[in-house]
């Protein structure tokens, strides 16, 4: 089950309940059509309904521990991300630890020794990573947590999942972390490159978009939360680099043209209507190039060259801005 733990040696078990998961107040509202106007309720309401039989909430223990939840759906380049970003936290003088008690299974267990053996390689860690949760300390004391989660616990294309609500509701775990007092920082992937990419799929990256606003977005608290808006595989487009981002505007505005509903819809209005501004940072990101290998067994492995460390270096202090 999960477990959270969030402060220095404290630990904490996560509660489980059986058939207890509360439905949501809005059973029949479909990902694209209209927002909810329930505030944070909306992401307290979160549902398992029809997934399994148990479910296990994580308590979190320690509110002062920001969280970095990296938001995105499958083989969007989640699990890639948080390798670049703590390879270049460990080379800074961080220490990253993955956390096994997050997770009492023998896969969690495996992924976290596979994470730890990838950072210090080049070869990519397999997409078929669901949980990871990573610990980052300074000077001996814990200052974040880096969560990554299944991706089709943020938007499935599944039509069989999509036809049994999984877009219509969040998983009791997300629940939980989105309504915790600690501050968090929320790394929304902008698919348009990945494998299955958004770019020339209007349904379901417009239904990505609406998810996020109408189930995540109403819990993010503006004066304490970040949400950086992040135009990962860059260096596949006119606008960047494996050694870093260009056309930073052109970015922004080619980003924004493919998910205008996502950037229209997280402004801040101040001074009685007379300034206006995001509520969100954009920024780009590149992992590095890859390659795929054959061993001398014949087995194939993902390599890559790492990219410059301006984007997880940029990509931190964004991250970072507010604690």
């Amino acid at each position: 089950m999960p477990t959270i733990v969030t402060g220095g040696n404290t630990r904490q078990q996560s509660t489980s309940t059986n058939d207890t998961s509360a439905k949501t107040g809005n059973e029949n509202l479909n990902v694209g059509q209209e927002a909810s106007t329930a505030g944070t309720s909306t992401a307290q309401q979160g549902v398992a309904a029809g997934a399994a039989n148990t479910f296990a909430t994580p308590t979190i223990v320690n509110d002062q521990v920001p969280i970095v939840v990296f938001v995105g759906p499958p083989s969007s380049g989640k699990s890639m991300i948080l390798v670049r970003l703590a390879k270049y936290l460990r080379n800074e003088g961080y220490t990253v630890k993955t956390d096994p008690t997050f997770l009492n299974t023998a896969q969690y267990q495996n992924d976290c020794q596979e994470f730890a053996e990838k950072l210090n390689t080049v070869e990519a860690l397999p997409g078929s990573v669901k949980f990871l949760l990573v610990n980052v300390y300074k000077d001996g004391r814990e200052i974040a947590k880096l969560l990554e989660a299944p991706g089709e616990d943020f938007y499935t294309t599944d039509p069989e999942q999509i036809r049994l609500g999984k877009n219509r509701r969040v998983e009791p775990y997300l629940s939980a972390i989105m309504t915790s007092r600690n501050p968090k920082s929320y790394i929304v992937l902008l698919d348009l490159d990945s494998p299955i990419s958004f770019r020339n799929d209007t349904m379901h990256r417009d239904s990505y978009a609406q998810r996020f606003l109408t189930y995540f977005y109403p819990a993010i608290d503006q004066n304490r939360d970040r949400i950086v808006l992040l135009y990962n595989k860059i260096d596949t487009t006119m606008f960047g680099t494996i050694h870093g981002c260009t056309d930073p505007q052109g970015a922004r505005k080619d980003a924004e043209l493919y998910y205008r509903q996502l950037f229209a819809s997280m402004r801040i209005t101040r001074l009685g209507g007379f300034i206006t501004s995001d509520n969100f940072a954009f920024k780009t990101f590149c992992t590095g190039m890859f390659t795929r290998q054959v061993d001398n067994a014949g087995n194939e492995h993902e390599i890559y060259n790492v990219a410059a460390d301006v984007y997880p270096r940029d990509l931190w202090r964004e991250i970072t801005k507010r604690w």
